[in-house]
């Protein structure tokens, strides 16, 4: 909760600190290579981090299982401690709508140009489109 406030402080700053333009600047080139050398990069980095959590994951379930069977344990400690598949379909759905409706928003800015605040408000929408189809998933799968 910490880290959320002081990164609420830190973009407010700098939102004020901007404050000083008379207008919104648009996005120009010293910003796309700005992205491209920052940005791109950090998600780069964030994915294959995720990608090789995902796979220690993976294998220490499969040891963990392993484990399991050969000491033979009760069915209902073997249920709590390993994930459902459901979770696991859950999380592939989630992935699913977020870059559907992602992609979906990048399409949408494409045809939209000059990029410019409005393609962020697009992207915003867009990507709130997707965690909301993710909850509405969620909630019909839940009855």
């Amino acid at each position: 909760m910490k880290s959320f406030w002081l990164l609420l402080l830190f973009c407010l700053t700098a939102w004020g600190a901007s404050a000083q333009s008379a207008s919104l600047p648009a996005l120009d080139n010293n910003a796309l290579d700005f992205a491209r050398h920052v940005f791109l990069p950090g998600l780069a980095l964030f994915l294959l981090g995720y990608f090789v959590l995902a796979a220690i994951k993976l294998v220490l379930n499969y040891l963990l299982k392993r484990q399991i069977v050969a000491a033979a344990v009760s069915e209902s400690i073997v249920e709590r401690l390993l994930p459902r598949p459901q979770d696991e379909q859950n999380k592939v759905v989630k992935w699913i709508a977020l870059l559907l409706s992602s992609g979906g928003g990048l399409l949408l800015c494409s045809f939209y140009l000059p990029l410019g605040l409005h393609s962020v408000i697009i992207l915003l929408f867009s990507t709130a489109l997707g965690f909301s189809a993710y909850y509405l998933f969620l909630r019909r799968q839940m009855e």
